[in-house]
């Protein structure tokens, strides 16, 4: 090391304190003076520019010009003197004697008891000079300025002895310099106590790093000893921060492969509840029936005839129930290959809607249809027909009031969209976004009645998010619409 730390802070101290010093006696000595009379000047011709500004707006030396002159005397020391063009005073500062023993005489007293030393400004309408009063026997800033109407003024105020000024100011600034030397002096041996500041905050970082805090680091970077230490802790905090990170992402991915298989476990106990709810009662009625047929509770043609449409019946259900199960399976699975075509829209919609020609008379609804006479997507067309007929089924399932179904198709940029609406009662908020869900039914008692195994819109969703394209439902005034879209290109 070729300097201690406590030399290199008595040296960077001491050159700042000499610098500072050096620096202000520079300023005291150049530059005080000229700014003393620079801030005298711009004094004055403020004065005088608000003066003239009243003289033009007023016309005369009103009572508020007299006031304000008069705080310009109290606040700046400055004496104004005014007078009209046949040279009789209109306002003079100087009170007493002078002006009750000059009178109009009070011009040649100012101008003729002075000798001009240095003329300082000049422009068209005033002129300032630095001058000496002989009555006085002191320095003044004189600025002499004509207004509009043959009027004139003088304003002057007295410079202090600047040079005497300087040297009290050196005066007190070796004052100041002394104690800011001491000061100095004191404050090196006070701040030797930051040669075992790194140590102790090395310390500190030793111990966050025990309770594995890795967030701190050493700001060294020089080659001493300290900050070689310092920086050989940085690297060591590093490396077990992201043998650390590695540990915990390994424990991460293991907690989610544990709640993943948690979920799938979950998902088929829920699974297999459903299914056995959804079966129980149709398997309980076409043994009961079966029961009863076998065991010839009636021998009345019709009564049997009954009993073995019910069987059928329940029979189907479960069928079709099966089916939409394996096909959600399929298109979940991604064993339902995506059959891309480019097909018209418009003669899947009129076969679904043939399909259910037979149930929109049973139900008397009206069916209202809005559609362009063809519209081409690219799509798998037997999935399409899925997600219509899904849409439609419940559309009439849930028809209530007016008993009127909306089949609207339109070209929305590059999307063909369909929007198929029901009028009846809304969905609750709470159940809009459930509704998607294998076996969630909102009104179960009413899904019973029509055969509604809760699967045709889970079915839609699997097609839809195949084909990445969006799909929702929303409540209408009046009912509610389902839509989804597809690519028209």
């Amino acid at each position: 090391m070729k300097h201690t730390i406590r030399f290199k802070y008595t040296m960077i101290l001491a050159g700042v304190v000499a610098l500072v010093i050096g620096a202000s006696w520079i300023a005291i000595n150049l530059c005080l003076e000229p700014y003393y009379m620079q801030r005298k000047q711009r004094t004055l011709i403020q004065a005088n520019d608000e003066l003239e500004q009243r003289l033009l707006r007023d016309g005369a030396v009103t009572g508020e010009t007299k006031l304000y002159l008069r705080r310009i005397k109290e606040n700046y020391n400055i004496e104004i003197f005014l007078w009209d063009s046949s040279r009789s005073v209109i306002y003079s500062s100087t009170e007493g004697d002078v002006l009750n023993s000059r009178g109009k005489d009070l011009l040649d007293y100012i101008v003729g008891e002075h000798e001009s030393l240095e003329l300082i400004a000049e422009t068209e309408n005033y002129e300032i000079n630095k001058i000496y009063d002989k009555a006085s026997g002191a320095d003044y800033m004189e600025l002499f300025s004509s207004f509009v109407g043959g009027r004139f003024s003088i304003m002057r105020v007295p410079l202090q002895s600047i040079q005497e000024t300087v040297r009290m100011v050196n005066q007190f600034h070796l004052y100041v310099a002394f104690a800011v030397a001491g000061v100095g002096i004191l404050a090196v041996w006070f701040l030797t106590k930051n040669m075992t500041d790194p140590i102790l905050h090395l310390s500190s970082l030793a111990g966050r790093m025990a309770n594995l805090d890795f967030t701190a680091r050493y700001e060294g970077n020089d080659n001493r000893e300290i900050e070689m230490l310092g920086q050989s802790m940085n690297y060591m905090s590093a490396q077990l921060e992201q043998t650390i990170l590695e540990l915990k992402t390994a424990n991460l991915e293991l907690k989610r492969d544990i709640e993943q298989k948690t979920k799938i476990d979950e998902m088929r106990r829920e699974f297999l509840s459903n299914i056995s709810h959804e079966l129980k009662t149709p398997i309980a009625l076409v043994q009961g029936y079966a029961e009863g047929l076998k065991e010839g509770v009636s021998e009345d043609p019709e009564t049997m005839e009954w009993y073995c449409d019910v069987i059928i019946d329940e029979a189907s259900k479960m069928n079709l129930m099966v089916k939409k199960l394996l096909t959600l399976n399929q298109i979940e699975a991604g064993r339902e290959p995506l059959s891309m075509e480019h097909f018209d829209l418009l003669p899947v919609i009129q076969g679904v809607l043939n399909s259910y020609r037979l149930l929109l008379e049973q139900k008397e609804a009206k069916l209202v249809l809005k559609s362009p006479e063809s519209l081409y997507i690219w799509a798998d067309e037997y999935m399409v027909e899925e997600v219509i007929r899904n849409y439609m089924g419940n559309a009439l399932n849930h028809l209530e009031g007016e008993k009127k179904v909306s089949l609207f198709v339109e070209k929305r940029e590059e999307k063909a969209y369909i929007q198929v609406r029901n009028t009846g009662m809304p969905i609750p908020e709470a159940d809009l976004e459930r509704i998607w869900d294998k076996f969630y039914k909102v009104d179960k008692a009413r899904t019973r009645e029509y055969g509604g195994s809760g699967i045709g819109l889970s079915i839609v969703k699997a097609v839809m998010e195949l084909h990445n394209c969006a799909y929702g439902v929303k409540n209408e005034e009046d009912g509610v619409s389902f839509f989804c879209e597809f690519d028209c290109n």
